[in-house]
């Protein structure tokens, strides 16, 4: 959880029980970070089709976020958590929760979460949905790359 206190926020990871399983669950997905940004940015370099979904439409519209913003967080982000999944529908299924930043105006920018779907038999990545951490600053670390809590409102933080 993230507490501001006047001079510079504070995250300290949620000690709830769910909270600490969870987590624990989102460790694993972010090994070889690195290796998974470049396997993404080089399907994007080799213009590999981008469908960028009606949900993250309205999400963008919902969120106060332009479509520019979600490209821009697109193109100059990287990995923070992968997960490759087995979907009879599907086949194998990669998601990957990419970190980018938007300008939002003269030197300031915001951060960007975007989530991303990938299957071999499509051939072609999906942008699933787009979010500002920052909103929900409680449940990232301060750099928005590590979850630390799972509550959906703000929990009480004791001193």
């Amino acid at each position: 959880m993230c507490r501001d206190d006047g001079r510079d926020t504070m995250c300290i990871p949620c000690k709830d029980r769910n909270c600490v399983q969870r987590r624990k669950q989102w460790t694993k997905g972010t090994q070889n970070l690195e290796y998974q940004t470049e396997r993404l940015q080089k399907k994007l370099e080799q213009n590999i089709p981008i469908i960028w979904t009606k949900h993250l439409d309205d999400r963008e519209i919902m969120r106060n976020i332009s479509s520019l913003q979600s490209a821009e967080a697109l193109k100059n982000g990287y990995c923070i958590w992968y997960n490759q999944t087995s979907e009879p529908q599907y086949g194998s299924v990669e998601k990957w929760i990419w970190l980018g930043y938007a300008k939002t105006g003269p030197k300031t920018y915001k951060p960007l979460h975007l989530v991303l779907s990938y299957s071999k038999d499509s051939d072609r990545i999906i942008v699933l949905t787009v979010y500002d951490p920052s909103v929900l600053y409680w449940m990232w670390n301060k750099t928005f790359e590590k979850r630390i809590c799972w509550h959906k409102e703000h929990p009480i933080i004791e001193a």
